[in-house]
């Protein structure tokens, strides 16, 4: 059965004979939608809520409504949460520990080095032996993490509290969705969050 909800919101779309599919937006809660198409999916409905917020903040100075200042915090807020985004870089790892092969996916604002070091310290506090590989590392993209950690879940690899390890028995075929992103090209309007984000709206 079809809620027509679903439709409504873009998550399916009739196939004329009766039959309905799953859109791109659709298949992201059930984590079927590829990295690559996730991105393409995901990027403009960041920047058109970042629109919205912006419009609401010019109508309410520009009519002088006493919700103004809710508008600007609420503007505020999302770019700060957008900008978090854009300055991670995702990175993935894999991790020989004892004889055993798990792998690592994360974001991180410091050098990769830096990250590398911390994780061999935190996995050492359970192997004895380890080494850590970098296997891909892309800028800006800080919101990968939770979908791929979403997509990726039946393979959680739980190393004491720590949750972001994965064991995959192929791990090519999570390399070639991770490789499918293209670099990412920050736009005019992503570069005007991550330089003046701190800048309260007019």
């Amino acid at each position: 059965m079809v809620n027509f909800r679903w439709q409504l919101k873009g998550l399916l779309e009739s196939e004329g004979d009766g039959s309905y599919q799953f859109t791109n937006l659709g298949k992201i809660p059930v984590g079927a939608l590829p990295l690559v198409l996730f991105n393409q999916v995901q990027e403009p409905l960041l920047v058109s809520e970042l629109a919205s917020l912006e419009g609401s903040v010019e109508i309410a100075l520009s009519a002088g409504l006493s919700c103004l200042d809710e508008r600007r915090a609420d503007l505020l807020i999302y770019r700060a949460q957008l900008r978090r985004i854009l300055v991670n870089s995702l990175y993935f790892l894999e991790i020989k520990a004892d004889g055993n092969i798990f792998y690592k996916i994360g974001v991180t604002t410091r050098s990769i080095e830096e990250r590398i070091a911390e994780v061999q310290r935190d996995v050492k506090a359970h192997y004895s032996d380890v080494v850590v590989n970098l296997l891909g590392l892309w800028e800006h993209r800080g919101n990968v993490e939770l979908y791929f950690k979403h997509r990726y879940q039946p393979f959680n690899y739980r190393i004491g509290k720590l949750t972001e390890y994965f064991a995959f028995p192929f791990v090519k075929v999570v390399l070639q969705d991770l490789y499918e992103m293209k670099p990412k090209t920050l736009s005019n309007v992503e570069v005007d969050v991550l330089s003046l984000c701190d800048r309260s709206p007019r």
